[in-house]
């Protein structure tokens, strides 16, 4: 029974640690999107002023949003990942909490 308590209890710290940094990344996916929104206020400003009209301009805006772009991906796709493996490992977690805990009580 003490082994049963040990693994709810490391189950548990470790679920508190991912939701922990789920939270963190939360205010990273925050972050992309501001920058997502600026990249959009960017090309409204752009076109709103005809740059894209206007070649030599054009070619600077395209290099400029093409940057900013790249970097969001940057930001975005590792983030994503680790994401996606937090919530991997919380949902592998509670399924052994349910079995130790739930499955155990209706034996």
């Amino acid at each position: 029974m003490e082994q049963v308590a040990e693994k709810v209890k490391s189950l548990v710290h470790e679920n508190s640690h991912n939701a922990y940094n789920l939270s963190a990344q939360m205010i990273q996916l925050e972050v992309v999107q501001g920058a997502v929104a600026r990249l959009i206020e960017r090309l409204d400003d752009i076109v709103y002023k005809g740059w894209h009209e206007e070649p030599i301009m054009a070619c600077l805006a395209i290099g400029e949003l093409r940057d900013t772009v790249r970097l969001i991906d940057m930001g975005f796709h590792p983030l994503f990942k680790e994401m996606s493996d937090d919530i991997k490992t919380l949902n592998i977690h509670a399924e052994e909490l349910y079995k130790m805990v739930i499955k155990s009580e209706q034996k």
